[in-house]
């Protein structure tokens, strides 16, 4: 989903990368910042603070205060497998290219579609037991044919980046090719424990030359998706001591019919605003642990939420129906 057929990254970005190349972020806000270090020893994981499914917080209440564990959900599930694949084509794409040091009959494009099958069924694996316990069998067939879809496009998307790489230059190193061809660095670890994070965080980020900070969301685009691009730049910064102004979102979508994913990319420019909800939303999650005082329930509550149960024990959200 990174790679949208050899493009450069003025085409790939538009006006996106100059709008956040040239934005003013004040240098409190920067993830080096030690006034953004929380008064507490608490390091949350991103998707923690990113997440606001439950607007009231809840699910940080149960998890943390009452110290149940979440329970997993097919969304949750669809998404981790669809996400892993992406990441797992990328690395696999990089290795054949290391591999094969550009020997007579390099052919990655070959090698890529001889080695789908497998990838994904060891995807299944690593998850079997959830697999069994939240998914029938046409669930399987098809978030496996999905599967097949997201390979195979993201597979010409990394073929023709590489071809168009090889077109422009007489020789070139392997290092070199997948720097150029393939400039995304999957599951980077960082320590975001400066800035209240957790010490594993692991981020996509390209570099353009400065670092655009990636993700891929499977369920429709939220406005505090955001948060999750924001984090992770902050993270990132705090790190490296390198500014990271910009980030993108992946949505996939599936069409019955379609023998590709439907791809939409939203950016954004990871500014003041968006800085500040961000540490807002972490003191006020932090809070919630430290206290230890039940927000209540949420807005809205999704069926998808792995503490619906918790929240609602009969299996019904009762105010749905007391509205209707």
């Amino acid at each position: 989903m990174y790679v949208i057929l050899g493009e450069s990254p003025e085409q790939f970005f538009g006006d996106s990368l100059d709008e956040a190349m040239k934005a003013s972020v004040s240098e409190n806000l920067r993830g080096w910042s030690p006034e953004l270090r929380p008064g507490t020893n608490l390091y949350l994981p991103q998707y923690i603070v990113a997440g606001k499914y439950c607007d009231s917080a809840r699910d940080v209440w149960w998890k943390y205060v009452r110290e149940e564990p979440m329970k997993r959900t097919r969304p949750l599930l669809t998404g981790g497998l669809y996400h892993k694949l992406i990441s797992e084509i990328i690395q696999e794409a990089k290795k054949y290219i290391y591999n094969s040091g550009m020997e007579p009959g390099f052919d990655i494009s070959k090698h890529l579609s001889s080695i789908m099958e497998a990838v994904i069924n060891s995807i299944f694996e690593q998850e079997k037991g959830d697999v069994i316990n939240l998914l029938r069998v046409s669930d399987i067939n098809e978030i496996k044919d999905n599967m097949r879809k997201m390979w195979n496009y993201q597979a010409v998307q990394i073929s023709a980046s590489v071809n168009m790489v090889l077109s422009k230059f007489t020789t070139i190193d392997t290092d070199a090719l997948v720097s150029k061809a393939i400039p995304i660095n999957v599951e980077q670890r960082l320590d975001g424990s400066r800035i209240g994070l957790s010490r594993q965080l692991s981020v996509d980020a390209m570099q353009v030359p400065h670092a655009v900070i990636m993700d891929i969301k499977t369920g429709k685009p939220r406005h505090f998706h955001k948060l999750t691009v924001t984090g992770y730049a902050m993270a990132y910064e705090s790190e490296f001591r390198q500014p990271a102004n910009m980030g993108c979102i992946i949505y996939p979508q599936f069409m019955e019919g379609k023998s590709v994913p439907y791809i939409e990319k939203r950016f954004y420019v990871i500014d003041d605003s968006a800085r500040k909800e961000f540490i807002e939303e972490r003191d006020r999650k932090m809070r919630i642990i430290l206290e230890g005082k039940d927000p209540g329930l949420a807005t809205h509550c999704p069926d998808s939420c792995g503490y619906f149960a918790r929240c609602h024990p009969s299996g019904k959200d009762e105010r749905v129906k007391a509205d209707q």
